[in-house]
């Protein structure tokens, strides 16, 4: 099928799928009626995901939309779908090539053309679409397991920023999890007893279950690390803050003793005593040695010679 062309397939239940991959060509269609040339015309310039729905009480139901879904970092990388289903005709624009990739293209129509009803064919076309994210959530869950292992043998600067990644990847699919709920509620309220006995509705519905448990348990995990992520950087600040505080006392002797034979004072006794110079060396390095037995004897230095500095400095703490 070329980039415009329209490919018109009938069901095996008198209802007609019309499938291509640029809405314009509906716009001036002889099949369809001004409502539909009108959502035609108006998905044209669509680039959000929507959904309307059309309730008449003497039926000519219909249910029509956008749906975006982001497959990459990469804006340019977003696949759109538009739609219309009404109680005769399904109306799908959009290229849904990777969608099929779980079974051979004609097999993949051949089960739109066996459901009953144009409402069970979309929601087959969504159900792939579910499917297809269920393969591509998996990633998340390799890389979350990455992330993991990796914090039980060092933790950095560059970790916090994947895991900040991670869940920025969730929030995407969290996005497309909520247009995925919405087109479910609004085939319900559309078409309620289409859908009521439909298995290809079942379905769905335990696949969006499946997919928020998922969402669910990823975003706890991924809650989690970033806590023992910040407990981590806390615990390593206190340290840093605790060496530089020993380290201030260890000296304070030294500097003290230090400033004192720095001054110039004309009558000075220590500068006429031969043994002066090893005099002071020595008091300086006792009063800092018996400072430093204090310090140990409260058990302030015992984490600070404990500590790695080593693996901090090659991750970029």
């Amino acid at each position: 099928m070329t980039h415009t062309e329209l490919e018109i397939i009938p069901s095996e239940h008198e209802w007609t799928w019309y499938r291509l991959q640029d809405s314009k060509q509906l716009i001036q269609h002889d099949d369809f009626d001004e409502r539909i040339s009108t959502w035609a015309a108006e998905s044209v310039l669509c680039r959000h995901s929507h959904i309307s729905t059309i309730s008449h009480t003497e039926g000519n139901n219909a249910i029509n939309g956008t749906l975006i879904a982001h497959l990459a970092d990469n804006a340019g990388d977003s696949w759109i779908f538009h739609y219309y289903v009404s109680d005769d005709k399904l109306i799908t624009s959009g290229n849904t090539d990777w969608l099929e990739q779980m079974m051979a293209v004609t097999e993949w129509e051949a089960y739109i053309r066996k459901q009953t009803s144009p409402i069970e064919g979309f929601i087959f076309i969504i159900n792939s679409f579910i499917r297809a994210l269920f393969s591509r959530m998996d990633k998340i869950e390799q890389n979350l397991m990455q992330i993991e292992e990796r914090m039980q043998d060092n933790n950095g600067s560059r970790l916090l920023k994947d895991i900040i990644d991670l869940r920025n990847q969730l929030t995407r699919w969290n996005l497309h999890t909520i247009a995925l709920r919405e087109i479910e509620y609004a085939i319900e309220e559309t078409f309620p007893e289409l859908t009521k006995h439909s298995n290809t509705s079942r379905i769905m519905q335990i696949y969006l279950k499946r997919i928020r448990m998922l969402q669910q348990n990823y975003e706890h995990e991924i809650d989690s690390l970033l806590k023992v992520d910040d407990n981590i950087g806390n615990y390593r600040s206190n340290m840093i803050m605790k060496t530089l505080t020993v380290f201030t006392v260890l000296l304070t002797p030294m500097t003290a003793l230090g400033a004192i034979w720095g001054m110039n004072f004309k009558n000075m006794p220590e500068l006429d005593w031969s043994w002066g110079y090893a005099g002071a060396l020595g008091l300086i390095g006792l009063t800092t040695l018996i400072t430093y037995l204090w310090l140990k004897s409260t058990g302030l230095t015992d984490d600070i010679l404990k500590i790695n500095i080593k693996d901090s400095d090659e991750d970029g703490f």
